[in-house]
């Protein structure tokens, strides 16, 4: 796979300067690119077993997941079945008290950028575990490790590097070329992420 040192010395071969664009600018600026591609494209897909707690409705996924960025699915591992996604209107519509109904949880709802809540809650103690299938931010890039994107996409990250060198060198014109070939390589890679995506969790959240 491609790593760091690979796309840098493309990027330094693109621009011919190492002086105006030394190694720390172009690290930082593919530090940039890769949480930027990931987060939109959902590059890097992680799952983690979460115990259910007693009474409990909402679910800080950021603090439980670090480098967690969005829910794609869920799965109920003591009854052994995928939970529906649903919406606040619809839980809304079944009882204004939802957040309240003890039951066995069938249901997850996104409430914000870090809660997720689930429906029904366990009223029972040591209920089990859930199973979060969701979108995972980047690492930090070192120079030798590979970088988490197909390699017949990496293009998507060289592209944004160098809108963001030449907006840096306030080159508009020469930006906006790469900023419009960048947009068009992130869809492609964000199509063929949502497509790879397991048949079993067809439920997931798109």
């Amino acid at each position: 796979m491609t790593t760091r040192l690979d796309v840098a010395a493309k990027l330094q071969n693109q621009f011919g300067n190492s002086i105006y664009y030394d190694k720390q600018a172009v690290d930082d600026s593919l530090q940039d690119g890769i949480d930027e591609v990931c987060a939109f494209t959902g590059c890097i897909y992680k799952s983690a077993a979460i115990p259910f707690t007693q009474y409990t409705t909402y679910y800080d996924l950021l603090t439980l997941l670090p480098d967690y960025i969005g829910i794609v699915a869920m799965w109920n591992d003591t009854i052994r079945r995928w939970m529906w996604p649903t919406s606040l209107r619809k839980l809304n519509q079944q009882r204004i008290d939802w957040d309240v109904a003890l039951g066995t949880p069938y249901y997850f709802c996104p409430i914000s950028h870090r809660y997720v809540a689930i429906w029904l809650k366990p009223g029972a103690p040591d209920y089990g575990r859930m199973f979060v299938f969701y979108r995972a931010a980047a690492p930090l890039l070192d120079d030798n490790e590979p970088i988490p994107i197909p390699d017949e996409h990496i293009t998507s990250l060289e592209l944004y590097s160098i809108t963001d060198l030449w907006e840096q060198a306030q080159e508009w014109g020469k930006a906006s070329e790469a900023a419009s070939d960048y947009i068009k390589n992130l869809n492609a890679l964000r199509i063929l992420m949502r497509n790879k995506r397991n048949s079993d969790r067809i439920m997931g959240l798109k």
